[in-house]
Order: C-alpha cells, then sequence, then structure tokens
C-alpha cells in the first residue's frame, strides 16, 4: 500500500465519514411538577446511547427523544414532569465509544 493510500485511509477512519447514523441530544421541555399535578408521582428513568467503532461505524440513538421515549416504555406513563438530563461520553483508546444520555424525572400516570 502507497503512503498515498494510507493517508486516505487514516483520513476517512478518523473522521468517521465512512458511516455515522447518530442522533445527540439537543433540547426538550417537560412540565414541572406543579404543571402536570404530579405531587404522587414515582420516579423514573431512561437511557438511549449511541455507539462507534473505530470512527468507521456508529450507530444508535442518544438523543433526548429516545431516553423519553425509553422512560415512558418502562414506567407506562402517559407523561413525565420534572425531567432532568445527563449526558455520559465513554471512550477506549478511539477503538470504541459511546455516548448515553440518560433522563430521571417524574412518571404522570
Amino acid at each position: 500500500m502507497d503512503m498515498r493510500s494510507l493517508l486516505v485511509l487514516a483520513a476517512l477512519s478518523a473522521t468517521g465519514c465512512v458511516y455515522a447514523n447518530v442522533t445527540t441530544p439537543l433540547t426538550y421541555r417537560a412540565p414541572t411538577t406543579q404543571e402536570a399535578h404530579a405531587e404522587t408521582a414515582t420516579d423514573v428513568e431512561g437511557t438511549a446511547c449511541d455507539h462507534a467503532v473505530l470512527g468507521l461505524v456508529a450507530w444508535g440513538d442518544a438523543g433526548y427523544a429516545a431516553a423519553v421515549a425509553d422512560a415512558r416504555a418502562r414506567s407506562g406513563a402517559a407523561q413525565l414532569a420534572d425531567l432532568r438530563a445527563d449526558t455520559t461520553f465513554y471512550n477506549v483508546l478511539f477503538i470504541y465509544s459511546r455516548v448515553c444520555t440518560r433522563v430521571t424525572g417524574r412518571a404522570v400516570r
């Protein structure tokens, strides 16, 4: 393999442009506990993650909406109130990476 081919391969792997299909969190509005009349609601948690290997292949949905949908599915709630979100990043020598969005809130039934 010549030097030019190696440089092209390095550029493709460093940018993740071979394949990427990820969604990252932006913004979401949820009612407060008082607005949803959820003073007696139970705590709920939802998680959504995306993954990448060598920067060549990425998959998943780490979006806020996906984490909220997971929390609603786990709790069976019609609505969620007082939501908070955290995003965590995990990386192993750029070989494997994971980004997860975790939401916590109150389930309103």
